[in-house]
């Protein structure tokens, strides 16, 4: 490109940009936007556009893909100006070559989530995690110094400031400044590892110094029903059953009282996962939200769990027990699906929310407070039956671990509530004699 171009670039760029601010005063947001103007149109006339419509009635031109077959692909508009800021997108791209600024990062990064998962069912657990991580920028980054800052601007003050900044803002525990923590680093990880910065600054933050503005969370012992509590909720499911037989998620949360089961991992349930021994536990029911990715909400069973590890639960007395009672009632009524709680839905299944809604409402009944402080729904379930696993076990964290299917970490610092006292209590007394 000649000088002459060049200049003439910048002074039809500077005339857009003053269009639309008539006191002439350049702030540093305005020199961003004069540069991405510049940058745009730099780009777009180093590709040969085309001058008429191709026979499909589409504009068309290539552009660089190392992804595609033969290192290129096509890119098609109704109209020119829509191919040019088609082009431009794909240049803000990963192998695009643009400058990028933290947002264009950020998208890059959700992209890159979804490129290389190949099976159907994975990708529809991966576009929920976007959808997740779109929502917490949105809470974190959006609107800040640096969401429209180019990548190679940002500094370790400016990464730092808005750290302080949610920190301030928010009353955050420790669960939301990791996700925060989530988005800084996984986009200046790529960003590093594309060679689009020299230094990870992300690296050099020194988290401790922010611990005392995080708030304490909620002691995990108080995020789990007594053993009155669920005494009483078995009580009244057993009296549910008996009144209502055929009502399948009386039987549902039970289960997942005695097995500690995830949400989603109950609908899924098959007879045929069953065996003499052993309840295995291989799929899951998630909600897909309505999003870009759906018109409406609506649940798809995967074959996977959200670990994507397979687990196997012994038929203990009490699984044993409700499982005779259920079949039963298969029986009676004459119920000839595979899955251990049909329903008239989508996937033939209770939903996700039906156990969560019949648990809230006995929950009500019984005047049992479950807010968000104290318990977590019926998720806490698990916690009760982590805990009493590895109390019963003498401490065998990594079988509670492999029964309810988490890392032995995560089994003990979100799981495991403590030690039970009145054995403790035995057993010190016991020494003592």
């Amino acid at each position: 490109m000649n000088k002459n171009v060049s200049d003439n670039m910048v002074s039809d760029s500077m005339s857009k940009l003053l269009q639309n601010d008539q006191s002439g005063i350049i702030n540093l947001e305005d020199v961003r936007k004069l540069y991405e103007i510049m940058e745009k149109e730099k780009i777009i006339s180093t590709y040969t556009l085309p001058t008429h419509k191709s026979s499909d009635n589409y504009y068309h031109v290539w552009v660089s893909s190392p992804t595609a077959k033969g290192g290129r692909k096509q890119l098609k508009a109704k109209t020119l100006e829509e191919l040019k800021e088609k082009v431009y997108a794909h240049e803000k791209g990963i192998s695009g070559r643009t400058l990028k600024t933290f947002k264009d990062v950020f998208e890059i990064v959700q992209d890159e989530k979804l490129k290389y998962v190949k099976s159907d069912a994975k990708k529809k657990s991966v576009q929920n995690t976007i959808l997740r991580n779109r929502s917490e920028y949105a809470r974190f980054i959006a609107n800040t110094e640096i969401e429209n800052k180019y990548i190679t601007d940002i500094t370790k003050r400016d990464l730092e400031d808005v750290i302080m900044l949610n920190l301030t803002r928010y009353e955050l525990k420790k669960k939301g400044v990791q996700s925060l923590k989530s988005i800084l680093n996984s986009v200046f990880q790529l960003a590093y590892n594309e060679s689009w910065v020299k230094n990870n600054v992300y690296s050099r933050i020194d988290f401790k110094k922010f611990e005392q503005m995080i708030v304490e969370a909620t002691p995990i012992e108080e995020r789990v029903h007594t053993d009155e509590e669920l005494a009483r909720i078995i009580k009244m499911l057993h009296e549910k059953q008996l009144k209502s037989p055929e009502y399948l998620p009386a039987y549902a949360l039970e289960l997942q009282i005695i097995m500690g089961l995830r949400r989603g991992e109950i609908p899924p349930l098959l007879w045929s996962d069953i065996t003499r021994d052993y309840v295995s536990i291989t799929k899951e029911q998630i909600t897909i939200k309505k999003s870009m990715y759906s018109e409406k909400e609506r649940f798809q069973i995967v074959d996977h769990t959200k670990t994507s590890k397979n687990r196997r639960y012994p038929r203990s007395e009490a699984v044993e027990d409700l499982l005779s009672r259920l079949r039963a009632v298969h029986d009676a009524y004459g119920i000839k699906s595979p899955y251990l709680f049909p329903a008239d839905s989508e996937n033939g299944v209770i939903t996700n929310n039906t156990v969560y809604d019949f648990y809230r409402r006995i929950c009500k009944k019984l005047g049992i407070q479950i807010s968000r402080e104290y318990t977590k729904g019926p998720h806490s379930f698990r916690r009760n039956a982590v805990t009493n696993v590895v109390n019963a076990s003498d401490g065998n964290i990594l079988m509670a671990s492999q029964l309810f299917g988490n890392s032995p970490e995560v089994a003990k610092n979100n799981y495991y509530t403590g030690l039970d006292m009145k054995k403790a209590l035995e057993i010190l007394n016991k020494k003592a004699e």
